[in-house]
């Protein structure tokens, strides 16, 4: 636990790299394919710069998430990039709509690739390799270097293990399918207006949703970041959250691995908007109250 713990220090100030899971890759080519899918996702795709990814969501009419992407060019063919239990779902859904376009959808095989951040991708000689700019693990505006498993000299990467990014994904408030987000979940919910909707766009599927919760200003709940302390807290992921007087005003999504000394543990979770401390976490099985702090905001 102490290696992991020196390794989450590290990729703190330091950054580092990872494998990336496994990537559910969907090929758009055709003379159609730009403007097709600039008509079905929530970003404007001429602001996608070369060599880089742009994220975006795509969604149901009534606003809702179908998924997350990533999206890039290769060649002039456009890479969708979702978590791969989507293929289904995320090929119907882009297959509903093309009617006369000259487009082809094609699944691709996921090619084994390592994400860098931080300090660590503009040291030589990785700040010299080729590779995908994209934003996995940091701030808007930050992005990390995405690239291939197979070149040479990668292996002498001092890669991060799976607990540790999992820690920093949490701690920076960065939402995940199967977790925060779900084919219920609203993009403002979780903060992804903030990195996935451009609101001076076309139409798309869902806009409509959209802008009407701009223009209201609200939804009724918002992801949060909370703190729990106590060397023998044993908040859960589906933790019910009660306020003071015991009603229910929300629940945990996901639990930082405890890897350091600091006494605490980090969770994200839903929280009904204008809900206040004191808050307390239920386990689902147990029925022990955990006392929890809310740490920010996101995207505050």
């Amino acid at each position: 636990m102490q290696e992991l713990a020196e390794q989450l220090l590290r990729a703190r100030s330091e950054g580092g790299a990872f494998f990336l899971p496994p990537r559910l890759l969907i090929r758009l080519s055709g003379s159609d394919a730009f403007r097709y899918l600039n008509g079905q996702i929530t970003r404007d795709l001429g602001r996608l710069e070369a060599g880089a990814s742009l994220p975006a969501c795509i969604l149901t009419p009534k606003g809702k998430l179908c998924a997350t992407l990533l999206i890039h060019r290769e060649g002039d063919d456009l890479l969708v990039e979702s978590d791969p239990r989507l293929e289904e779902i995320l090929m119907a859904r882009l297959d509903r709509y093309i009617v006369a376009d000259d487009v082809t959808l094609t699944l691709e095989t996921s090619r084994p690739a390592i994400h860098l951040f931080g300090k660590l991708q503009e040291a030589e000689p990785w700040s010299s390799l080729p590779g995908l700019r994209t934003t996995r693990l940091g701030p808007p505006g930050f992005p990390g270097m995405d690239i291939p498993a197979s070149i040479p000299g990668v292996e002498s990467l001092p890669l991060l293990d799976q607990q540790v990014v999992e820690a920093l994904r949490i701690e920076r408030g960065i939402p995940a399918w199967g977790s925060e987000l779900g084919e219920e979940t609203l993009p403002p919910e979780a903060r992804l207006d903030l990195t996935h909707i451009d609101y001076d766009r076309g139409c798309y599927p869902g806009q409509e949703v959209i802008s009407r919760l701009k223009s209201i200003g609200r939804v009724n709940r918002l992801l949060r970041l909370f703190q729990a302390s106590g060397e023998t807290c044993t908040l859960t992921s589906g933790a019910i959250l009660h306020n003071a007087e015991g009603k229910e005003v929300g629940s945990i999504t996901s639990v930082a691995p405890r890897l350091d000394a600091s006494g605490s543990t980090l969770a994200l979770g839903y929280l009904g908007r204008g809900i206040a401390e004191p808050l307390f976490a239920l386990d689902p099985l147990t029925g022990e109250k955990t006392p929890l702090s809310i740490i920010k905001t996101l995207g505050s």
